[in-house]
Protein backbone atom coordinates (compact mmCIF):
# COMPACT_ATOMS: atom_id res chain seq x y z
CA UNK A 1 0.00 0.00 0.00
CA UNK A 2 1.46 3.50 -0.83
CA UNK A 3 -1.51 5.41 1.17
CA UNK A 4 -2.65 4.99 4.87
CA UNK A 5 -6.23 4.67 5.94
CA UNK A 6 -6.35 5.90 9.71
CA UNK A 7 -9.11 4.97 12.02
CA UNK A 8 -9.63 7.20 14.44
CA UNK A 9 -12.71 6.56 17.51
CA UNK A 10 -13.34 9.22 20.23
CA UNK A 11 -11.10 12.01 19.93
CA UNK A 12 -11.56 13.73 23.87
CA UNK A 13 -10.60 13.40 27.23
CA UNK A 14 -11.10 9.98 29.52
CA UNK A 15 -9.16 8.43 32.40
CA UNK A 16 -7.57 5.43 31.44
CA UNK A 17 -8.75 3.56 33.71
CA UNK A 18 -12.43 4.19 32.53
CA UNK A 19 -10.89 4.01 28.62
CA UNK A 20 -11.29 -0.08 28.55
CA UNK A 21 -10.69 -0.21 24.32
CA UNK A 22 -8.10 2.60 23.87
CA UNK A 23 -10.62 4.46 21.94
CA UNK A 24 -10.05 7.99 23.30
CA UNK A 25 -7.34 10.14 21.38
CA UNK A 26 -6.32 13.26 23.27
CA UNK A 27 -7.36 16.76 21.70
CA UNK A 28 -3.72 17.67 22.42
CA UNK A 29 -2.42 14.49 20.55
CA UNK A 30 -4.77 14.72 18.05
CA UNK A 31 -3.41 18.53 17.23
CA UNK A 32 -0.28 17.35 17.36
CA UNK A 33 -1.24 14.43 14.89
CA UNK A 34 -2.98 16.57 12.54
CA UNK A 35 0.31 19.16 12.14
CA UNK A 36 2.72 16.88 11.28
CA UNK A 37 0.25 15.59 8.76
CA UNK A 38 0.43 18.80 7.58
CA UNK A 39 4.21 19.13 7.09
CA UNK A 40 4.97 15.50 6.26
CA UNK A 41 1.76 13.65 4.31
CA UNK A 42 -0.31 14.31 1.72
CA UNK A 43 -4.12 14.11 3.63
CA UNK A 44 -6.21 12.91 0.96
CA UNK A 45 -10.40 11.75 0.04
CA UNK A 46 -11.50 8.11 0.28
CA UNK A 47 -12.41 8.83 -3.17
CA UNK A 48 -9.15 9.65 -3.96
CA UNK A 49 -7.17 6.83 -2.15
CA UNK A 50 -9.64 4.30 -3.89
CA UNK A 51 -9.45 6.14 -7.50
CA UNK A 52 -6.01 5.72 -7.02
CA UNK A 53 -5.63 9.75 -7.66
CA UNK A 54 -2.51 9.92 -5.00
CA UNK A 55 -0.61 12.74 -5.40
CA UNK A 56 3.67 12.23 -5.79
CA UNK A 57 5.92 12.83 -3.48
CA UNK A 58 5.11 12.49 0.58
CA UNK A 59 2.90 9.78 1.40
CA UNK A 60 -0.88 9.83 1.66
CA UNK A 61 -3.15 9.55 4.41
CA UNK A 62 -6.97 9.39 4.60
CA UNK A 63 -8.52 10.00 7.92
CA UNK A 64 -11.54 8.20 9.28
CA UNK A 65 -13.37 7.99 12.58
CA UNK A 66 -15.47 5.09 13.79
CA UNK A 67 -19.40 4.77 15.25
CA UNK A 68 -20.05 8.70 14.98
CA UNK A 69 -19.25 9.80 18.36
CA UNK A 70 -20.40 13.41 19.45
CA UNK A 71 -17.29 14.59 20.46
CA UNK A 72 -15.38 14.11 16.86
CA UNK A 73 -17.62 17.06 15.68
CA UNK A 74 -16.65 19.04 18.91
CA UNK A 75 -13.41 18.37 19.20
CA UNK A 76 -11.65 17.57 15.51
CA UNK A 77 -13.88 19.42 13.42
CA UNK A 78 -12.10 22.83 14.30
CA UNK A 79 -8.43 21.11 14.32
CA UNK A 80 -9.53 19.52 10.78
CA UNK A 81 -10.88 23.04 9.90
CA UNK A 82 -7.54 24.79 11.28
CA UNK A 83 -5.74 22.35 7.88
CA UNK A 84 -8.79 22.10 6.02
CA UNK A 85 -8.40 18.22 5.71
CA UNK A 86 -11.23 16.23 4.40
CA UNK A 87 -12.20 13.40 6.20
CA UNK A 88 -15.20 10.65 6.68
CA UNK A 89 -16.87 9.55 9.36
CA UNK A 90 -18.85 6.12 9.87
CA UNK A 91 -21.76 5.96 11.72
CA UNK A 92 -23.80 2.84 12.79
CA UNK A 93 -27.48 4.20 12.29
CA UNK A 94 -29.72 2.41 14.80
CA UNK A 95 -27.40 4.18 17.14
CA UNK A 96 -27.91 7.55 16.31
CA UNK A 97 -28.83 9.91 19.28
CA UNK A 98 -28.03 7.11 21.69
CA UNK A 99 -24.61 6.16 24.06
CA UNK A 100 -22.50 3.16 22.70
CA UNK A 101 -24.37 0.13 23.45
CA UNK A 102 -21.67 -2.41 22.34
CA UNK A 103 -19.06 -2.58 25.27
CA UNK A 104 -18.87 -1.77 28.41
CA UNK A 105 -20.42 1.71 30.08
CA UNK A 106 -17.50 4.39 31.07
CA UNK A 107 -18.15 7.24 32.89
CA UNK A 108 -16.41 9.00 29.47
CA UNK A 109 -18.80 10.61 26.45
CA UNK A 110 -19.05 7.80 23.96
CA UNK A 111 -22.89 9.12 22.84
CA UNK A 112 -23.67 9.05 18.86
CA UNK A 113 -24.60 12.07 16.77
CA UNK A 114 -28.15 12.92 16.45
CA UNK A 115 -29.51 13.65 13.02
CA UNK A 116 -28.68 16.99 13.30
CA UNK A 117 -25.34 16.71 14.27
CA UNK A 118 -24.75 14.20 11.61
CA UNK A 119 -26.01 16.94 9.23
CA UNK A 120 -23.82 19.45 10.52
CA UNK A 121 -21.29 17.40 9.98
CA UNK A 122 -21.93 16.58 6.62
CA UNK A 123 -21.96 19.86 5.72
CA UNK A 124 -18.43 20.76 7.48
CA UNK A 125 -16.61 18.72 5.30
CA UNK A 126 -16.74 15.16 7.25
CA UNK A 127 -17.94 12.55 4.97
CA UNK A 128 -20.68 10.20 6.28
CA UNK A 129 -20.21 6.87 5.40
CA UNK A 130 -21.86 3.57 6.60
CA UNK A 131 -21.11 1.57 9.82
CA UNK A 132 -23.85 -1.19 9.17
CA UNK A 133 -27.08 -0.40 10.73
CA UNK A 134 -27.03 -2.26 14.50
CA UNK A 135 -22.79 -2.70 14.61
CA UNK A 136 -23.38 -5.95 13.83
CA UNK A 137 -20.17 -8.44 13.83
CA UNK A 138 -20.20 -9.32 10.24
CA UNK A 139 -17.96 -12.11 10.74
CA UNK A 140 -20.50 -13.49 12.45
CA UNK A 141 -23.58 -12.82 10.82
CA UNK A 142 -25.34 -14.29 8.04
CA UNK A 143 -25.51 -13.81 4.41
CA UNK A 144 -28.85 -12.26 4.11
CA UNK A 145 -28.19 -10.23 7.78
CA UNK A 146 -24.99 -8.46 6.38
CA UNK A 147 -26.99 -7.43 3.17
CA UNK A 148 -29.90 -6.43 5.16
CA UNK A 149 -28.04 -4.49 7.80
CA UNK A 150 -26.13 -2.59 4.96
CA UNK A 151 -28.83 -1.77 3.02
CA UNK A 152 -30.87 -0.46 5.93
CA UNK A 153 -27.58 1.64 6.92
CA UNK A 154 -27.07 3.05 2.92
CA UNK A 155 -31.16 3.94 2.77
CA UNK A 156 -31.27 5.53 6.25
CA UNK A 157 -27.93 7.98 5.63
CA UNK A 158 -29.46 8.46 1.78
CA UNK A 159 -33.38 9.96 3.64
CA UNK A 160 -31.03 11.61 6.37
CA UNK A 161 -28.12 13.61 4.03
CA UNK A 162 -29.90 13.16 0.42
CA UNK A 163 -26.39 11.14 -1.02
CA UNK A 164 -25.92 7.30 -0.88
CA UNK A 165 -22.84 6.38 0.93
CA UNK A 166 -19.77 5.26 -1.12
CA UNK A 167 -17.39 3.33 1.80
CA UNK A 168 -18.60 1.11 4.39
CA UNK A 169 -16.44 0.74 7.70
CA UNK A 170 -16.86 -3.20 9.05
CA UNK A 171 -17.95 -2.69 13.21
CA UNK A 172 -15.22 -3.86 15.06
CA UNK A 173 -12.71 -3.58 12.24
CA UNK A 174 -13.25 -7.42 11.35
CA UNK A 175 -15.38 -9.68 8.76
CA UNK A 176 -15.08 -12.52 7.14
CA UNK A 177 -13.55 -13.05 3.69
CA UNK A 178 -17.29 -13.97 2.19
CA UNK A 179 -18.23 -10.78 3.42
CA UNK A 180 -16.65 -8.70 0.60
CA UNK A 181 -18.79 -10.60 -2.05
CA UNK A 182 -21.68 -9.18 0.43
CA UNK A 183 -20.85 -5.44 0.54
CA UNK A 184 -20.23 -4.96 -3.42
CA UNK A 185 -23.55 -5.97 -3.95
CA UNK A 186 -24.96 -3.79 -2.13
CA UNK A 187 -23.37 -0.39 -4.59
CA UNK A 188 -20.50 0.38 -2.32
CA UNK A 189 -17.70 1.30 -3.94
CA UNK A 190 -15.07 -0.21 -0.99
CA UNK A 191 -15.24 -1.74 2.60
CA UNK A 192 -12.66 -0.88 5.09
CA UNK A 193 -11.49 -3.71 7.81
CA UNK A 194 -8.86 -2.07 11.20
CA UNK A 195 -5.19 -3.59 11.49
CA UNK A 196 -5.80 -6.76 9.07
CA UNK A 197 -3.65 -6.70 5.71
CA UNK A 198 -5.22 -5.41 2.74
CA UNK A 199 -7.06 -8.02 0.83
CA UNK A 200 -8.78 -6.12 -1.96
CA UNK A 201 -11.32 -3.28 -2.47
CA UNK A 202 -13.90 -4.61 -0.12
CA UNK A 203 -11.61 -5.69 2.44
CA UNK A 204 -9.26 -1.95 2.49
CA UNK A 205 -7.09 -2.17 5.06
CA UNK A 206 -6.70 1.09 7.85
CA UNK A 207 -4.32 1.18 11.05
CA UNK A 208 -6.26 2.13 14.55
CA UNK A 209 -4.90 5.16 16.22
CA UNK A 210 -5.06 5.00 19.75
CA UNK A 211 -3.78 7.08 22.97
CA UNK A 212 -1.13 4.51 23.08
CA UNK A 213 0.45 5.85 20.10
CA UNK A 214 3.31 8.31 20.63
CA UNK A 215 4.88 10.55 17.69
CA UNK A 216 7.08 7.65 16.63
CA UNK A 217 4.60 4.86 16.09
CA UNK A 218 2.12 7.82 14.75
CA UNK A 219 4.71 8.43 11.92
CA UNK A 220 5.42 5.10 11.53
CA UNK A 221 1.92 4.00 11.02
CA UNK A 222 1.50 6.87 8.49
CA UNK A 223 4.18 6.23 6.55
CA UNK A 224 2.83 4.27 4.17
CA UNK A 225 4.58 0.88 4.83
CA UNK A 226 3.50 -0.21 8.39
CA UNK A 227 1.13 -2.68 7.80
CA UNK A 228 3.05 -4.61 5.31
CA UNK A 229 5.71 -4.75 7.90
CA UNK A 230 3.53 -4.97 10.72
CA UNK A 231 2.21 -8.56 9.00
CA UNK A 232 5.24 -9.54 7.75
CA UNK A 233 5.93 -13.37 8.80
CA UNK A 234 8.93 -12.27 11.67
CA UNK A 235 7.18 -9.17 13.09
CA UNK A 236 4.06 -11.33 13.25
CA UNK A 237 5.80 -13.99 14.94
CA UNK A 238 7.87 -11.17 16.78
CA UNK A 239 4.71 -9.11 18.04
CA UNK A 240 2.94 -12.47 19.64
CA UNK A 241 5.89 -13.47 21.59
CA UNK A 242 6.05 -9.26 23.14
CA UNK A 243 2.20 -8.82 22.69
CA UNK A 244 1.66 -10.34 26.54
CA UNK A 245 4.00 -8.18 28.09
CA UNK A 246 3.23 -5.11 26.41
CA UNK A 247 -0.26 -5.83 27.66
CA UNK A 248 0.90 -6.20 31.38
CA UNK A 249 2.82 -3.23 31.15
CA UNK A 250 0.30 -1.26 29.95
CA UNK A 251 -1.94 -2.37 32.89
CA UNK A 252 0.10 -1.61 35.27
CA UNK A 253 0.21 1.99 34.05
CA UNK A 254 -3.75 1.95 34.43
CA UNK A 255 -3.70 0.77 37.86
Amino acid sequence: MSATVLAYHAIGECPRAEDHHNLFVTVDAFERQMEFLARRRHVITLEELVGNRLPKGRPSVAITFDDGYRNVLRNARPVLDRYSFPSSIFVPTDWRGRDNGWIEPTSCDLRIMTDDELRATESAGISLQSHGHVHLDMSAATKDEVRDDIKRSLDEIEVLIGRRPSFLAYPYGRTAEWTAAVAETTGLRAAFTIDERHRGTYLWERVQITPLDGSVTFALKTNGHYMRVRNSPLVTKTYGAVKPVVRRALQRGRD
